[in-house]
């Protein structure tokens, strides 16, 4: 039997288990229920939780890129298939406050043993190349203990009056994303949307897009840490298919991943306010006027807070799909282009150009809010996206120097007036 002992805020709160058969399951430690819990769909209990219910958080918190797993498998002499093992190795620094310890690093975890090593703009963009020339390579650094999930290239670094390697315990500050190779300037495409919507009103995560030694890159500072004076603290977070208990290659709607109502009703059964499901819709609907295809569950996630608030995270991995769209030869988008459609459905409609009203009057309907209130909301973004985008342009420096803006600009304004025109037909 092999044990991973699981803090949270600090706070042992229960043991993730794997025995010799490979069967795994997690089961809280505590006495009395704290005011936080792991996961929503882990709330506190006395028995232990089953494999299935367990996999998909820990699924969640670990790289879904098959190639990415297998290359962590060969550094660790560990099976690819087996997040256990990876968290063993890299499970010290997870998105939200949870930690996972080996029962031998006990000692070293209490002590907050850890480095910060001094990471030059040269070095950073040496690591930028090799993931754009190699992304099938492992994320991390051999002494970096941090995980991150999803399925894009990243890493993670500490900002302490420069950028550094965190080692150990010590928690890092900010991801950095070259972007999709595929997609031309995708992480400039990604900066520049997140900014659009932070203009417009909505809580965006903080980015920046820079270059270094000549490598672009997107700049996230993460919304899941907390400068306390000198010291960073965690903030406890899980994705909406972790909340949900849907593992990430089920994270689209369309692969029986969570669909926006499942996500409302997820929000409402948690007693969430209801300000923040209505935050969670307006995120929906500016995700659908931006024409960004990959708002399935896994990018939505929600923040538990030490004394047991829970509420909407920052948006974030918001990027249009419009400046990619194939072209047939009659200059129609090609039909089976799955940058069309919105991850989420809209009233049972996924393709962006068919959502009309009665897609917005039958989503009303069937989440339980206020028709008024959403179609007055789609009106207000749809007005007011394509100026913001247009200023947000013209203030980044990236911008000035880049083909994006020409293809990114008139087809969110085209979307953006025929999602006006659909509101009354």
């Amino acid at each position: 039997m092999r044990k991973l002992l699981t803090f949270l805020y600090g706070e042992l709160i229960g043991v993730l288990e794997q025995n010799d058969s490979g069967r795994r399951s997690f089961q809280y430690v505590r006495e009395a229920q704290l005011p936080f819990n792991l996961s929503l769909a882990l709330p506190y209990r006395s028995t232990e939780y089953s494999p299935k219910l367990t996999a998909a958080f820990i699924e969640g918190l670990i790289p879904e890129r098959r190639e990415v797993r297998e290359a962590f498998a060969q550094e660790f002499e560990i099976s690819a298939d087996n997040p256990f093992s990876l968290l063993e190795h890299i499970g010290l620094d997870c998105a939200g406050a949870v930690q996972f310890v080996r029962p031998e690093e006990l000692e070293m975890f209490l002590a907050r043993e850890g480095e910060l090593i001094p990471y030059t703009d040269k070095q950073i963009g040496a690591r930028l190349r090799r993931m754009n020339a190699s992304p099938q390579a492992s994320w991390t650094m051999h002494r970096e203990r941090w995980s991150l999930a999803g399925a894009q290239s990243k890493f993670a670094l500490r900002w302490d009056n420069g950028w550094h390697e965190a080692t150990g315990t010590e928690p890092t500050t900010h991801i950095f994303k070259p972007g999709i190779q595929d997609l031309k300037e995708q992480a400039l495409n990604e900066h520049l949307c997140l900014k659009t919507l932070g203009k417009v009103g909505l809580k965006v995560a903080s980015t920046e897009y820079t270059t270094f030694d000549a490598e672009p890159a997107i700049i996230i500072e993460r919304y899941d840490r907390e400068r306390i004076g000198n010291a960073v603290t965690r903030i406890h977070q899980e994705d909406l298919c972790q909340a949900t208990s849907t593992l990430p290659r089920n994270k689209y709607e369309s692969n029986k991943g969570p669909s926006a109502l499942k996500v409302i009703e997820t929000l409402r059964r948690a007693r969430i306010s209801e300000s923040e499901v209505l935050k969670f819709i307006e995120g929906l609907i500016s995700n659908y006027l931006i024409g960004a295809p990959d708002a399935h569950a896994k990018n939505y996630s929600i923040l538990h807070h030490s004394d047991g608030h829970i509420e909407l995270a920052p948006f974030y991995d918001i990027a249009s799909g419009f400046p990619y769209e194939t072209v047939s030869d009659d200059g129609l988008p090609g039909r089976n282009d799955e940058l069309r459609k919105a991850a989420m459905a809209i009233g049972g409609e996924r393709f962006f150009y068919r959502i009309s009203r009665k897609h917005w009057t039958k989503f009303a309907h069937d989440a339980r809010i206020s028709e008024d209130w959403l179609l007055n909301t789609v009106a207000y973004l749809a007005t007011a996206i394509p100026s913001a985008l247009a200023q947000t342009i013209e203030e980044e420096p990236a911008a000035q120097h880049s083909d994006l803006p020409g293809r990114l600009i008139p087809t969110v304004t085209q979307h953006c007036e025929n999602a006006l025109t659909n509101l009354t037909s």
